[in-house]
């Protein structure tokens, strides 16, 4: 009976000691993998290329912790996607600004429009605007353009042609010539939505008036097609030759129209081609 007690108790001793030294275990894998940041930062990176997000996802949290600002980038993205953990728009948020914070254009951006719809932090047009304000500060993009490509992409957000044809369109109203292209160019392509030449010339328009060359070719080449509008050889050849100015592809379907023109009609299409080079004053 003696033996049994005895043989009880170093049982009980042995199942204590198990429990009382696993969370330290716990703990100074967490310690080492915060005081070896290289490490985790390579961990981090190398296990969400291969696309193992539940698996990169503490070594990505104890870098971000630390400021690496790349993993706090994919901490925020993963949180934004619910990849490798639930999805968390507010964690999202919180990441996304420290990154904000340290001047990342992208990131500014993102917040802004998070700040606008009330995603993840409570709503403010105020927020929105100053976030805005700071991206646009450091390129000559506006900011919601660039949240449209974020999700155009699907970069640091699930990609989403619906999302981004929303943000292109509310950079579009508000006159930006870069969004007028981008969404008349989801028109066009039946992105988001189904195809819509007219839609797309409309937009086209918008921006070639504004001097995006981008614009004027695609709209010349709609004249050219009669896509989305009567078909215009005159109007068509007038906008490539403005476009032709920084496209070379214009020039070609330029002067393949000049051939099929007669001399009358060419004379005119040159003419309106000068009138448009002097009023629409040309962007790259």
């Amino acid at each position: 009976m003696f033996q049994l007690k005895k043989e009880f108790s170093i049982l009980i001793a042995l199942l204590l000691f198990g429990c009382s030294s696993n969370q330290p275990e716990q703990t100074d894998m967490a310690d080492k993998m915060k005081i070896n940041k290289i490490s985790s930062s390579q961990t981090c990176i190398s296990l969400d290329t291969k696309g193992n997000h539940a698996a990169a996802f503490p070594y990505c949290k104890i870098s971000a912790e630390t400021g690496n600002t790349i993993a706090q980038t994919l901490v925020g993205s993963m949180y934004f996607r619910g990849e490798g953990i639930p999805q968390n728009y507010q964690q999202a948020a919180y990441w996304f600004q420290k990154v904000a914070q340290h001047g990342d254009v992208n990131a500014q951006a993102l917040i802004g429009s998070m700040y606008l719809e009330g995603n993840g932090v409570q709503q403010s047009n105020e927020q929105a605007t100053y976030w805005f304000q700071k991206a646009s500060r450091q390129v000559n993009l506006h900011p919601m353009v660039i949240v449209g490509a974020m999700y155009f992409e699907g970069q640091w957000v699930y990609q989403s042609f619906q999302q981004a044809a929303y943000w292109y369109q509310k950079a579009a109203e508000q006159g930006d010539d870069n969004g007028q292209f981008r969404l008349g160019t989801m028109y066009y392509q039946g992105q988001g939505f189904p195809h819509n030449y007219a839609q797309a010339a409309y937009w086209y328009q918008k921006s070639a008036e504004q001097g995006n060359a981008n614009a004027q070719a695609f709209l010349g080449g709609m004249y050219y097609e009669g896509q989305g509008m009567i078909k215009d050889d005159k109007q068509a050849y007038a906008w490539l030759s403005v476009a032709a100015m920084h496209n070379q592809d214009a020039i070609k379907t330029r002067d393949t129209i000049a051939q099929q023109l007669s001399p009358d009609d060419l004379y005119e299409a040159q003419t309106l081609a000068a009138e448009y080079l002097k009023k629409y004053n040309l962007k790259m």
